[in-house]
C-alpha cells in the first residue's frame, strides 16, 4: 500500500498540512462531477461536531491522523468541533477498535455490553443521544476490494456491536499514520470509498448526513378514517402483496434483517427492550387507491414485516398530502390500529404532491384506467417500488431513467429524511415521461445513491390493468439488475 501518504504528528491545522495535500495517486473509479463546494448547496448549514477518541494513543495511528485532518477540514468549512457537550451536537464521531487477525473482518469486530455508544454516553456525561453517531475504526482491509455483501455484513455487525447507525472504516497504509482509503457505511447498505482528498470528501459526506433531519416518526393516526367495508373491498392491498411476492421471486426483495444476526442474544434483547428494534426489511411498495382516494404503502420493516409475504394488515393507508410539507396522516380503518408506515413513505408523498393530476374512470369490470374525461382526479403515479439492487442497464425507449442531480445533492441521503423528500421532488420534476405530453413512456426509474433505486408506473394509455404487473415485467428484460451488488459511485 505504498500509494498512501504519511502525516506528521501533532494537532491538525491548515498550516501543518494543506487540505489538498493528503491524497493517494490511484482512484478505483473516476469521481462523479459534483458540487465543488458543499457549502453552496441550498440545504447546507454549519454543524456542531464532537469527537471522542478513548482508544489508547498509538494503537490506531491511521485513525489518529485521519481524525486530525478531518477536524481541520471541518473547521475550515465553517463547522464547530468540540471536545465536550451534553449530546446536543449534530454529529458525534466515536473511535472504536477492531483487532487484526486472520479471520474475516465481520468476525473480528468485538462486542461489549452495553455497546460503545452507551458506555461513552455515560462516561462523557451526554444527557441526550446525538442526532448522528458514527463509529470510526481502523482496519487493514481495503473495503473497496471486497464484495458488496461482505462489506454490508461487516458494516452491520459493527453498527450493532458499537451502537452506531454509521461506521467509517479507515484503511491503514504500510507505515504509521498512513491512510490508503476510507469507507463510510450506512444502515441502508451504502459503502462509498474515498481514495483522493479523503478527509475533505469524507467531511462532506458526514456533513451531508448531519444536515438531513429524520422525519420517519412525524405522523399522526386518524382513527376510524376508513369504513370497514370499503377497506375490505379495496383490491389495492392484495395488489401490493402480490407484487411483493413477485419481487421476492425476482430477487428485488430479500429476507428481513434481524439484529440478532449480528450481535449476541443479550445485546439483541437490549436493543429490543430499550429501543424497540428487532430488525428491519429492505425495500417498499406503494400504490394509489382511487376508490379510497388515498395512498397505500407497506408497513415498516422494523415491525416484523416481510415484504415478500405481506398480509392486508401490513398495508398502511395514508393521506398523500403532507401537513405543513412534512407531517404524515395515517388513515386507520374502523376499529383498527395500523402499523407504522415504511420510512420511505414521506418521500413517496413528496413524489405524489410533485406530479400532475390526471383523470381516471372505471372500465366495464370496475377497474380504474386512464381516461382524459374520467370522473376522478388522481396523482399521475399509479404505483411504484423501492428495491435495494444495482442496475447495470435499462432500455430508455421503454422506461425513462433520471440520473441523480449531483450538483445540488452530491452524496445522497438515507431514507426517511427531509432532504430525501426534497430529492424526490426535484427528481420527478426532471422527468420527460411525467411532464412531456408527447412522451408515451409509462415507466420511470432513478437510482438512489449507494443503496438501490426507485421505479414507478404512470397512469397512461396502454398500462396493464393490474398495478405493478407491467413495471415488474421490465425487471430482467428492459432493466438489467444485480441483487447482490449495488453501485457505490464516488
Amino acid at each position: 500500500m505504498g500509494n498512501a501518504v504519511a502525516l506528521g504528528p501533532g494537532r491538525a491545522s491548515l498550516a501543518s498540512f494543506p487540505l489538498t495535500s493528503w491524497t493517494v495517486s490511484v482512484s478505483m473509479s473516476p469521481p462523479v462531477e459534483s458540487c465543488a463546494d458543499l457549502s453552496t448547496c441550498q440545504w447546507w448549514r454549519p454543524c456542531t461536531v464532537q469527537v471522542i477518541d478513548d482508544v489508547p494513543a498509538g494503537q490506531q495511528t491511521a485513525v489518529e491522523a485521519f481524525v486530525e485532518h478531518l477536524t481541520a477540514s471541518l473547521e475550515f468549512q465553517g463547522h464547530s468541533v468540540v471536545d465536550r457537550s451534553h449530546g446536543d451536537v449534530d454529529l458525534l464521531l466515536m473511535c472504536g477498535h477492531i483487532p487484526d487477525g486472520p479471520q474475516p473482518l465481520h468476525k473480528r469486530i468485538p462486542e461489549r455490553y452495553p455497546p460503545l455508544s452507551a458506555t461513552l454516553r455515560q462516561r462523557h456525561q451526554l444527557r441526550r443521544t446525538p442526532r448522528h453517531v458514527v463509529a470510526v475504526v481502523e482496519v487493514p482491509e481495503r473495503l473497496s476490494c471486497l464484495p458488496h455483501p461482505e462489506v454490508v455484513a461487516a458494516a452491520r455487525t459493527a453498527m450493532g456491536r458499537f451502537g452506531a447507525a454509521k461506521v467509517l472504516f479507515v484503511t491503514r497504509g504500510s507505515a504509521p499514520r498512513q491512510v490508503t482509503e476510507a469507507t463510510l457505511c450506512t444502515m441502508e447498505g451504502g459503502h462509498p470509498t474515498e481514495h483522493r482528498n479523503v478527509a475533505d470528501r469524507m467531511r462532506d459526506r458526514l456533513v451531508t448526513a448531519a444536515c438531513a433531519t429524520e422525519v420517519g416518526e412525524h405522523y399522526d393516526i386518524v382513527r376510524d378514517a376508513l369504513p370497514t367495508d370499503a377497506w375490505q373491498a379495496s383490491p389495492t392491498p392484495e395488489a401490493i402483496a402480490s407484487a411483493g411476492r413477485r419481487m421476492g421471486e425476482l430477487g428485488l426483495l430479500t429476507a428481513p434483517v434481524r439484529v440478532a444476526d449480528f450481535v449476541s442474544p443479550q445485546l439483541a434483547d437490549m436493543y429490543e427492550l430499550y429501543m424497540g428494534v428487532r430488525g428491519y426489511s429492505e425495500g417498499m411498495l406503494f400504490a394509489y387507491d382511487p376508490d379510497l382516494d388515498c395512498l397505500m404503502v407497506t408497513g415498516s420493516g422494523s415491525w416484523d414485516v416481510d415484504k415478500r409475504a405481506l398480509t392486508r394488515e401490513q398495508i398502511v393507508a395514508v393521506d398523500p398530502h403532507l401537513v405543513n410539507g412534512q407531517r404524515l396522516r395515517v388513515l386507520a380503518p374502523h376499529d383498527t390500529l395500523p402499523l407504522q408506515p415504511s420510512v420511505e413513505t414521506w418521500e413517496i408523498c413528496a413524489l405524489m404532491e410533485a406530479v400532475p393530476k390526471v383523470r381516471v374512470s372505471r372500465d366495464d369490470a370496475g377497474r380504474w384506467r386512464f381516461d382524459p374525461n374520467g370522473e376522478r382526479l388522481v396523482p399521475m403515479i399509479r404505483a411504484g417500488i423501492h428495491a435495494h439492487v444495482g442496475v447495470t442497464g435499462s432500455d430508455d425507449s421503454v422506461i425513462e431513467t433520471i440520473e441523480p442531480d449531483r450538483q445540488q445533492f452530491p452524496y445522497g441521503f438515507g431514507c426517511g429524511t427531509d432532504l430525501t423528500m426534497e430529492v424526490a421532488r426535484t427528481t420527478i420534476t426532471r422527468s420527460a415521461a411525467v411532464h412531456d405530453p408527447d412522451d408515451h413512456r409509462r415507466f420511470v426509474r432513478w437510482p438512489l445513491l449507494y443503496h438501490g433505486e426507485m421505479a414507478v408506473e404512470l397512469w397512461k394509455p396502454g398500462l396493464r390493468q393490474e398495478s405493478f404487473t407491467g413495471l415488474l415485467d421490465l425487471y430482467g428484460t428492459a432493466v438489467k439488475y444485480t441483487p447482490d451488488d449495488v453501485p457505490q459511485p464516488v
